[in-house]
């Protein structure tokens, strides 16, 4: 095989490439579009998160505990905080909202505005449900406090008497009789009133747990009692903000590999179903298989110029991402500090991507030269995605990784490799699986390329055109 050749037909292959508008649009325009787009939706849909307000009816609002006075002044700072810790909580701030310390956790979510509604039946909440006049209803009990002091003495003493003189005590648990309900309402199979509903039992939830503290204070009991052992875990240290960026990244580490798979296959089908049935179309491959040059340095020429597209997209996509990421701050400022994506795993993942583009450049050259125009090779190409975007899935799936059988299935080896390169991990890096992986990838790019230079050595594909109807049979690798 000639080098000089081969450099000379990949070069002619690029530059007839970068005349085609359609090709250029596709693997460059069409990112450059999409990016833009997915930050604007963000952004938007951000915008009319905070924006929108979910309505809460509550029912009997002052049936909760109230807020307690001030009494640092009278009791000094030991004695109010004695006295604070034995209060019951109030649900309600003064302008009748949620307290802020249970509804300003969420970084990005919708404000909750409290409406308070009369007592009536559940029919009748049903129908304010229905009518949208709010989107959840929270029911507070009409005796939730004397509920609530009925737990604050655990058992009574009762005196034994004998005839008419009482001769010991006994205790005897005390009647509390039911536990006070709190009721939450909603829409069922509605998103608004799916998003109340969860964002109002949060708030519950919260409150609670400081009910109970409170009334384990008020027993002469430690707020701690009911946790016997303390769970130290490495997520129970981070903030909110950092949990967030810690879901986020791990989203990303397998979606970047994903995209950069779909992009690499898009910017190889269109070049090469173009130097193939194209150069059928234009009548140009004659022209070139009477030139001085074999049919292997023809095939090695188009399969570089087409691995240049594909990977060459690869590259495209991720600088659109980093300016992607550099626009995150417009979505959620305090997620970006966290560091979303390292520079040096993403080098390193797109170093690893190029067994992919050559594989795919391979696939894509010995499917495009048995059609007979571009539209029928559009045809040919669709089994490829269907055997690529499966395997791509499943490198996605939770818990999956590189391991003694995943390494030795094409595309989703490499899937997990380049998500192993992303992730930050502390556990030693499977280095043993790197060689099985760019083994077979490289078993496979061969496969496709000896596929390839059979086709092209093969004048009934390469003159499909003065081929009957009625004639069938052919497949990669001779007759059947």
């Amino acid at each position: 095989m000639r080098w000089p050749v081969v450099r000379l037909i990949a070069g002619r292959e690029v530059r007839d490439q970068l005349r085609d508008r359609r090709t250029l649009f596709l693997i460059l325009g069409l990112p450059v579009l999409m990016y833009p787009l997915f930050v604007g939706v963000g952004i938007l849909f951000v915008t009319a998160l905070k924006e929108k307000k979910l309505v809460v009816g509550v029912v009997g609002p002052g049936h909760a505990p109230a807020a307690e006075p001030d009494l640092t002044p009278v009791l000094g700072g030991p004695g109010a905080a004695a006295q604070e810790l034995r209060a019951y909580p109030a649900l309600f701030g003064p302008d009748g909202q949620f307290a802020p310390r249970y509804t300003g956790t969420a970084l990005v979510s919708a404000p909750m505005v409290v409406e308070p509604l009369p007592a009536g039946t559940d029919d009748e909440y049903r129908e304010l449900l229905a009518q949208r006049r709010v989107d959840a209803i929270v029911v507070l009990d009409s005796d939730l406090p004397a509920r609530l002091a009925r737990y604050e003495r655990p058992e009574l003493e009762v005196p034994v008497v004998v005839g008419a003189f009482p001769v010991a005590t006994t205790t005897v648990p005390l009647d509390r009789g039911a536990r006070p309900a709190v009721r939450v309402l909603g829409r069922d199979g509605e998103e608004n009133s799916k998003l109340a509903v969860q964002r109002v039992t949060g708030v519950l939830e919260h409150w609670s747990n400081d009910l109970k503290a409170a009334r384990f204070a008020r027993l002469g009991l430690p707020g701690d009692i009911d946790h016997p052992i303390e769970i130290r875990d490495p997520q129970s240290e981070k903030t909110s903000e950092k949990k967030i960026a810690d879901d986020l990244r791990d989203m990303l580490v397998k979606v970047i590999p994903f995209l950069l798979v779909m992009w690499m296959l898009t910017g190889a089908i269109y070049p090469a179903i173009d130097m193939t049935a194209g150069e059928k179309e234009r009548g140009t491959m004659e022209t070139l298989l009477i030139s001085p040059a074999e049919r292997t340095e023809i095939v090695a020429g188009k399969f570089l110029a087409t691995t240049c597209f594909s990977f060459g997209t690869a590259l495209w996509n991720v600088a659109l991402m980093l300016v992607a990421v550099a626009a995150a701050p417009l979505l959620a400022p305090g997620l970006f500090g966290h560091g979303l994506i390292s520079l040096a795993g993403l080098a390193a993942c797109l170093l690893a991507a190029i067994p992919l583009a050559l594989l795919f450049a391979a696939l894509a050259l010995s499917l495009g030269v048995f059609a007979r125009s571009t539209k029928e090779g559009n045809y040919y190409m669709v089994p490829l995605f269907f055997v690529v975007l499966p395997l791509a899935y499943w490198s996605m799936t939770p818990g999956i990784e590189l391991s003694e059988f995943t390494r030795w299935v094409p595309v989703a080896n490499a899937l997990l490799f380049q998500q192993r390169l992303l992730a930050v991990r502390t556990d030693a890096f499977p280095w043993g699986h790197v060689p099985v992986v760019f083994g077979v990838l490289a078993a496979c790019v061969l496969t496709g390329l000896f596929a390839a230079v059979r086709q092209f050595h093969r004048e009934g594909v390469l003159f499909r055109e003065g081929e009957t109807s009625g004639k069938r049979g052919w497949s990669l690798f001779g007759k059947k």
